[in-house]
């Protein structure tokens, strides 16, 4: 009797215990702000958190039965979490793709969503965890700064051009200056010329992250790009006496690309290779290849070479080498991730100090049934 007493005892410390861990999970779920949705392998609904039930007028007995597609009209991101338990892990997104807009009541909301496994026994995955963080002042914020800096840019512009127009002016006549006054005059030269890239550099940065930059998408081939990006340094690389070799494979496919685009962004990342380079051996090789569905573009140099902890932040806007400022504005790694973004690729470095950079990135090779 004894001992059948002692079990019924730690049956029910179990129970109790069990007990006291549902309400400490549920009393946690509740106390997230965040909408928080937890789906079973077959993309089931097993859990909501009260965020989430407000967000999607949910009440206790719909969520029983609900899938994923009851409830995401955006097809996208439940392909996405059927992506991750067919895999058993996280899929790899960029940040810019992890945004979805949800609207209600003629509102429209924009969130951050983050897809994690829940591992059961042996690590098999047993579910996904969906949080919806709600970033739409953020975006209210980004979209004012844009509209604030495009604003200031146009306002600029004019009295610049005023003013470089009167230097350039003042230059052509300065023989009778002394060579004081001419050192002062060439440095404001450069000066003003430096304020309107920058002003430029940010009317095309705001453009394209506003999506108002128009793209005009064709067909094309890689070879006439590089021949054009070659042409436009043919003179600056004769002059310093630096190598520019390329590489394309016999059969390379098209690709779907804005040339003009594209043709900026191959020249941004040879002006770069130009700055960091030893004019002594010198050499910079532009490089296509296909790799599934896109083709590879390289820039690669003997340069400087950028420090690792540099190589994840020189596509963001205003970020400079430390010791390296060569005088751009430091915009122009910014928007060429913002073109090739807009074609559906991305863009990385692989460098090494004192070795030099690689510079790539990928555009979608045009499918042979679209082809023509």
């Amino acid at each position: 009797n004894e001992m059948v007493n002692q079990l019924n005892h730690y049956h029910e410390m179990n129970i109790e215990q069990i007990i006291e861990e549902k309400k400490k999970g549920e009393a946690i779920l509740s106390s997230i702000e965040d909408g928080l949705l937890v789906f079973d392998a077959g993309l089931k609904l097993s859990a909501i958190n009260p965020a989430a039930r407000k967000l999607f007028d949910l009440d206790y007995t719909e969520t029983s039965t609900l899938e994923c597609a009851d409830i995401f009209t955006n097809s996208s991101l439940c392909e996405l979490i059927h992506d991750t338990v067919k895999k058993g892990k996280e899929v790899s997104i960029p940040d810019e793709k992890k945004i979805i807009t949800l609207s209600k009541n003629n509102e429209t909301k924009h969130f951050l969503f983050s897809i994690t496994v829940i591992s059961g026994k042996k690590q098999q995955l047993s579910g996904i965890v969906l949080l919806l963080r709600d970033v739409t002042h953020l975006k209210e914020v980004e979209r004012l700064k844009s509209e604030f800096v495009m604003t200031a840019s146009h306002e600029l512009r004019t009295p610049l051009t005023s003013l470089s127009m009167s230097i350039d002016l003042l230059l052509e006549n300065s023989q009778d200056f002394s060579e004081e006054n001419q050192q002062m005059l060439n440095v404001v030269h450069e000066e003003v010329h430096r304020m309107n890239a920058l002003v430029n550099d940010l009317l095309d940065m705001t453009r394209i992250e506003s999506g108002k930059i128009e793209m005009a998408f064709q067909h094309i081939s890689i070879e006439p790009l590089f021949k054009h990006s070659w042409e436009v340094f043919k003179k600056q690389l004769e002059t310093k006496n630096i190598q520019l070799t390329q590489e394309i494979p016999k059969g390379l496919p098209l690709v779907k690309a804005d040339a003009n685009k594209i043709t900026w962004v191959i020249t941004n990342l040879i002006s770069n290779a130009l700055r960091y380079i030893d004019e002594k051996n010198g050499h910079i090789h532009l490089e296509a290849r296909q790799t599934g569905n896109f083709v590879h573009l390289s820039v690669q140099d003997n340069g400087k070479g950028i420090p690792l902890e540099y190589q994840t932040k020189i596509f963001q806007k205003f970020v400079q080498v430390k010791g390296q400022e060569p005088g751009g504005t430091g915009l122009g790694l910014a928007i060429c991730k913002e073109i090739v973004r807009a074609h559906g690729g991305t863009i990385w470095v692989d460098s090494t100090e004192n070795k030099g950079s690689t510079f790539t990135f990928t555009l979608p090779v045009v499918q042979q049934q679209n082809r023509g």
